[in-house]
């Protein structure tokens, strides 16, 4: 049986690359809004077991907070990778890139496989699952953007040019 897809979900940001890649690595760090959170349980180098308090947008408007256990391997200075280990999506691996985008700035693709264990699994990740991941990545792709592009726009390390497409 093959594997479900979720993204790819992109976004432009104007903001140079090494700074965006520090945003993202800096898990743990920083006010989340809706009561979202990481929690670093183990770190060992460039991977990481954490856990992370994520809100999930349901059918209907209601929304919940979702933990999920995930192992982080970081690869500098473009890729993030993400193993779920624990949560309603156990077994879902994903992947960041961070890219060199338009005039300079940043491009962050956001890109994951899941693969379930039988029809029912199937169609809960094809029908639930992939749109609330991919309404996710977006929240959390703007939030990145915001942050970045502010972020640069205060620094003389990293000052960005270009506008935001």
């Amino acid at each position: 049986m093959s594997g479900v897809h979720a993204g790819p979900v992109t976004i432009d940001i104007a903001a140079p690359t090494e700074l965006v890649y520090q945003r993202l690595a800096a898990i743990g760090q920083g006010e989340q809004p809706n009561g979202e959170r990481a929690e670093i349980l183990e770190d060992h180098g460039g991977e990481l077991i954490c856990d992370f308090w994520t809100s999930i947008a349901l059918p209907g408007g209601r929304d919940r907070l979702v933990r999920t256990r995930e192992r982080v391997t970081l690869l500098p200075p473009d890729r993030i990778e993400y193993e779920h280990l624990d949560g309603p999506v156990r077994g879902l691996r994903e992947e960041i890139r961070v890219d060199v985008g338009i005039d300079l700035g940043t491009r962050l693709t956001y890109a994951g496989v899941y693969h379930p264990t039988g029809t029912w699994d199937r169609l809960r990740a094809m029908v639930v699952a992939r749109p609330a991941i991919h309404r996710v990545m977006r929240s959390h792709f703007a939030d990145v953007r915001d942050r970045a592009e502010a972020r640069a726009s205060r620094s003389r390390v990293f000052a960005a040019e270009g506008r935001r497409p």
